[in-house]
């Protein structure tokens, strides 16, 4: 069977990638051999067999799960195809979007066609003719099993039997004996409480990520003595958060800000990649006057290898890696002065996203993680460093202008007390603004949060600042009910006006 983009045409209809984790549909190539089982708490608890064919992962619902007894005749669903990349997930999916639950990877291995019947390993002609019959060796399922299309559900039902050969056990069950994932070890209730699967004994460990080797060090050493939160604490957040800040980390010039003593302990910038750093993390080079080589990471194992040298913080480029001079937002940061906090900052917040709205443009807001709040302008179209950077000036110029009793555009401290400093000077190709969903060394794991404008309205209305302010467990619970609200400026596309508009 060809391997085209519309094999995963249902996969991605049936889901909004801005609320959930789900990796997006993408055909890549594979070698017909990869299989899993992932344990899916949904409406009812069911597991899902994926085997891999063509590109795509052919799938079917289990309701009772896998059997090591060939006498049981499981039901087995056909459901839509899913991209090679699923074969990872584990997480939750949100509530209202299409199978909300938790997800685990229950089982995953590699599978032989007994009875191939076309290229290679592919097992398409075998489902077109409703007969497979293949050899499973993973961690918990061995040995040949048969999928067998019935005439029931409407064309969709099979059954799903375990072969009679050496390895079938009619005494063993595996889905109630072998609950945890064969990837974190965890159970469904603790992916669901957002518990990570590194523990602080022993301290020194290996772990496998995305096939990737990590020896990740120290894991009970405490960098937030007040929360008694460790380093496994850490690596854990950065692991359970990262559908969310990947794409807002991946791809972009990193500075690590390194805390190896904890949020206690002194702290040191790093924009140069280590030279001990594993080969198969990228590096870009950057740099008007000096160049300077950055850590570039492209997925999940590179978060966890920069988290695990004690990166607590992770400040970003407005730019991605391919195009350094191209900024794809525009950011204001706005810093209270002396007396003021993160509800001035939100009044500011509201009235700036008025005036962006009056320009035709929208615009998305997260916590600093202190008393500040960021405001972005998803733009994701050709444009330059110097446009944005004149642009967010007109801006705030504009806002002083508006609120002078509250709103102030320049730099000099003197003139802060009392009022918001709209900071446009980062919009600069060699500035960096600490990325969404980034941990922040305050003497508690607060994190800099995305937050929906009417999250901003109901503190401003209620006069609360703690409903804006949020730490490492509150975000994963919140990402799991309200997906990645930052999602919008890593792809949506707005066309940036003329600063000289704002003048006139």
């Amino acid at each position: 069977m060809a391997v085209t983009a519309d094999r995963l045409e249902e996969y991605s209809r049936k889901r909004d990638f801005r609320k959930t984790p789900e990796p997006e549909a993408s055909l890549q190539p594979g070698n017909d051999a990869l299989f899993v089982v992932q344990k899916h708490d949904a409406r009812n608890l069911h597991y899902d067999l994926r085997l891999e064919s063509d590109g795509v992962l052919m799938s079917w619902a289990v309701p009772k799960g896998p059997s090591m007894n060939p006498r049981d005749k499981r039901l087995a669903v056909a459901t839509e195809d899913h991209p090679l990349s699923y074969a990872d997930f584990e997480g939750v999916i949100p509530k209202g979007e299409y199978g909300a639950g938790t997800v685990e990877v229950w089982d995953r291995g590699v599978f032989v066609n007994l009875k191939p019947k076309g290229d290679g390993n592919s097992i398409a002609a075998n489902r077109e003719e409703g007969l497979i019959e293949v050899w499973l060796e993973g961690e918990k399922l061995k040995g040949g099993f048969a999928l067998v299309h019935t005439k029931g559900g409407k064309g969709r039902n099979w059954l799903l039997v375990k072969m009679k050969d050496g390895e079938a056990a009619p005494d063993r069950n595996p889905v109630e004996d072998l609950p945890r994932s064969v990837l974190t070890g965890r159970t469904l209730e603790e992916i669901e409480e957002g518990k990570g699967y590194l523990a602080e004994d022993p301290p020194n460990i290996k772990v496998s990520i995305n096939g990737r080797t990590l020896a990740l060090t120290n894991l009970d050493k405490v960098l937030y003595p007040e929360a008694a939160f460790s380093k496994a604490d850490v690596l854990n957040y950065y692991i359970a958060v990262s559908p969310y800040i990947l794409p807002h980390v991946g791809g972009r010039l990193l500075t690590m800000k390194r805390y190896p003593d904890g949020v206690e302990g002194g702290f040191f910038y790093e924009k140069s990649c280590p030279g001990f750093k594993p080969d198969w993390l990228s590096v870009t080079e950057a740099g008007k006057t000096k160049k300077v080589a950055y850590c570039t990471i492209a997925g999940e194992a590179g978060l966890v290898w920069i988290a695990n040298l004690a990166s607590l913080e992770m400040h970003t480029s407005l730019s991605r890696a391919e195009d350094v001079a191209t900024p794809t937002a525009v950011v204001f940061d706005l810093d209270p002065g002396e007396g003021m906090d993160i509800l001035d900052c939100a009044e500011a917040g509201v009235h700036l996203r008025e005036i962006l709205a009056g320009l035709g443009l929208e615009s998305c807001a997260k916590t600093s993680g202190g008393k500040g709040l960021h405001v972005y302008i998803p733009l994701n179209t050709p444009v330059s460093f110097p446009e944005t950077k004149d642009f967010a000036h007109a801006v705030a110029l504009m806002m002083q202008e508006r609120y002078p009793e509250s709103i102030v555009a320049n730099m000099r401290k003197a003139l802060r007390k009392g009022k918001i400093l709209v900071d446009w000077s980062q919009n600069d190709e060699h500035k960096t603004t600490v990325c969404a969903y980034s941990l922040r060394a305050r003497p508690r794991p607060a994190v800099s949060t995305p937050v929906a404008w009417e999250e901003l309205d109901a503190a401003l209305h209620a006069k609360d600042k703690t409903l804006l302010y949020f730490e490492a467990g509150d975000v994963l619970r919140r990402v799991r009910d309200k997906g990645d609200l930052f999602k919008p400026v890593a792809e949506q596309e707005q066309e940036l006006p003329q600063a000289a508009r704002l003048r006139r």
